[in-house]
């Protein structure tokens, strides 16, 4: 089985379906994506410890994985990277796993309903406390809304130690995720583990999308 875990940081869920599938006899190739250098090679110490073999790792883009030209069996976002990616962006990463799969291969995109929780449940904030601890006062604060992408503008504070950073979130529900599925897999299941987080699981490929319209 080859494993393609894209935005994958150190790892944590290729290694973990990774680990399975070994225990039920597979041979794996366990290849892991991200932009972020060091994060890859903690997740190359981490796979040598886990699963006695260091994972193939590459820094690229999510939306740009095709060009990699490696056929997987199972593409895995995983750790809610979806809330990153506009609708645009998401439907270029699909497309993307689309170029990269095995013909039987597929797509699974673990995430979280945060429209529901986080529009809906809680009502948006303006300013919202992300997290409160004697080393640490983080807050959020709306900062603009992206009309053309959808995307909402935050800026992150630390008041402990001064640290800034503005981060684009996209407040995704399960439905418009499994819209763009569609688009390109006949097959789109949603399984959901509890607190509006679940899998968002693509199979069978369809090559003429055009025939969604009929």
């Amino acid at each position: 089985m080859t494993i393609l875990e894209v935005a994958g940081g150190t790892g944590i869920g290729g290694i973990a379906l990774s680990k399975n599938l070994l225990s039920k006899g597979f041979k794996v190739r366990l290849i892991i994506t991200d932009l972020r250098p060091k994060a890859l090679e903690k997740a190359k110490e981490f796979s040598r410890d886990e699963l006695g073999f260091e994972a193939e790792t590459y820094v690229i883009d999510a939306r740009e994985i095709h060009k990699l030209g490696i056929k997987a069996d199972i593409i895995l976002m995983y750790g809610n990277s979806h809330p990153t990616f506009s609708t645009f962006d998401m439907a270029k990463f699909i497309l993307s796993s689309k170029l990269s799969l095995n013909s039987g291969g597929s797509l699974i995109i673990q995430g979280h309903n945060m429209f529901y929780d986080y529009i809906i449940t809680s009502g948006y904030k303006e300013i919202l406390p992300e997290r409160v601890r004697k080393d640490k006062i983080l807050l959020s604060i709306h900062e603009g809304y992206d009309e053309y992408r959808g995307m909402f503008k935050r800026l992150y504070i630390d008041l402990i130690s001064g640290r800034k950073a503005e981060i684009e979130l996209k407040y995704w529900d399960f439905g418009e995720l499994i819209g763009l599925c569609k688009i390109f897999f006949s097959n789109v299941d949603l399984k959901m583990v509890g607190g509006h987080r679940g899998f968002v699981i693509c199979s069978n490929l369809i090559e003429d999308v055009t025939s969604i319209l009929t």
